[in-house]
């Protein structure tokens, strides 16, 4: 089994979710189960998921049909890519309980990244 970085782990398990309400955020602080975490990621993935979707929607409304096309086709790659290197990374914990955690936290993370691309793709639109 492949060992999880050090630096993976720490955040881990420090893993907190974005301000939804105080509450949320101080029950994400102080998550101390694997259960707890995966919770807060959960959270923090379906922010993430409306923020990329809205910045898609905008995108692709400025879009002629064929830069549609082309954008739903990278859209759909890019999902199979999130779900195939979600699967990857968590392999690190096969079998563990943290393996799950792990593949919400990357899709996560992945899914901000992607939402940022989207929205700068927006802004230079000409």
């Amino acid at each position: 089994m492949r060992s999880l970085p050090i630096l993976a782990l720490c955040w881990l398990l420090g893993a907190s979710g974005q301000v939804l309400g105080q509450a949320t955020v101080v029950a994400c602080d102080n998550a101390q189960t694997t259960a707890a975490m995966r919770e807060c990621e959960i959270g923090r993935l379906k922010r993430a998921d409306a923020g990329m979707n809205a910045a898609y929607q905008r995108l692709n409304a400025r879009l002629d049909r064929r830069g549609r096309e082309k954008l739903r086709a990278a859209q759909q790659a890019w999902l199979k890519f999130r779900a195939a290197e979600a699967d990857y990374q968590a392999d690190s914990a096969r079998g563990g309980t943290l393996a799950p955690l792990i593949a919400v936290s990357v899709q996560a993370d992945l899914t901000e990244a992607r939402r940022k691309e989207l929205e700068k793709a927006d802004r230079e639109f000409k």
